[in-house]
């Protein structure tokens, strides 16, 4: 017990933005309580986009300090809160995190813990399927929804234009500052609706007569 009250724990909340109903904070009161109920000592991050495009800039930060050894244990109220990416993609990461860089996992509503083989090896990749299953199922049903719409002429189109501060994205680049940090600095504080993406900084840039950095992966 006195070796796991070292251990510095981090519990991750993520609601999509749609989820009008739902709020993180539900979330972390049950983590936070889970953490204190086993003596942990926990950092709270928490985020709102989708699990389905994978939009968790700060999960990504997350994992980065796991990788740095920051944290031990990762603590999620649920595999859908944790992502619902393409199954492959998360197992690959999830074994990633577990087995390459020695943090604990615990999915807190599905029982599922890394210590615990049969969870993590049998029902980890069932939930994981699941949440990615929900998404997909939910984004067929919005473009059934919006082709018979069209069929009936009552569809007004998709969302807006995005607003984009041209000469803001060109003094980033100014500064040496990557496609992908372009987008982490403008997007910064903004809610999803909001934000713009990289393909939007990458045809500014183009459009600038710039030849862009293709970084992707940073």
């Amino acid at each position: 017990m006195e070796e796991q009250k070292n251990k510095l724990a981090c519990i991750y909340g993520r609601c999509s933005t749609d989820e009008n109903r739902q709020d993180v904070e539900v979330q972390l009161v049950e983590l936070r309580r889970w953490c204190t109920a086993y003596g942990l000592q926990y950092d709270e991050v928490s985020e709102y986009g989708s699990g389905y495009k994978g939009n968790q800039p700060k999960l990504d930060e997350v994992i980065e300090n796991i990788r740095l050894k920051r944290y031990s244990i990762l603590i999620v109220y649920s595999m859908d809160r944790f992502s619902r990416q393409s199954p492959s993609k998360i197992n690959a990461l999830l074994d990633t995190i577990v087995e390459k860089y020695g943090c604990r996992f615990i999915a807190l509503q599905q029982g599922i813990d890394s210590e615990n083989e049969l969870t993590f090896a049998v029902v980890k990749p069932l939930f994981v399927y699941f949440a990615n299953k929900y998404s997909r199922d939910l984004s067929d049903k919005i473009k059934r929804g919006i082709a018979l719409k069209r069929a009936k002429n009552a569809y007004k189109g998709g969302r807006p234009k995005k607003s984009v501060d041209e000469a803001v994205i060109e003094a980033l680049k100014a500064k040496g500052l990557s496609i992908r940090k372009i987008v982490r600095e403008i997007n910064t504080g903004k809610i999803e609706r909001n934000r713009i993406s990289f393909s939007t900084v990458q045809r500014v840039i183009q459009k600038q007569g710039e030849k862009p950095c293709l970084d992707q992966n940073i």
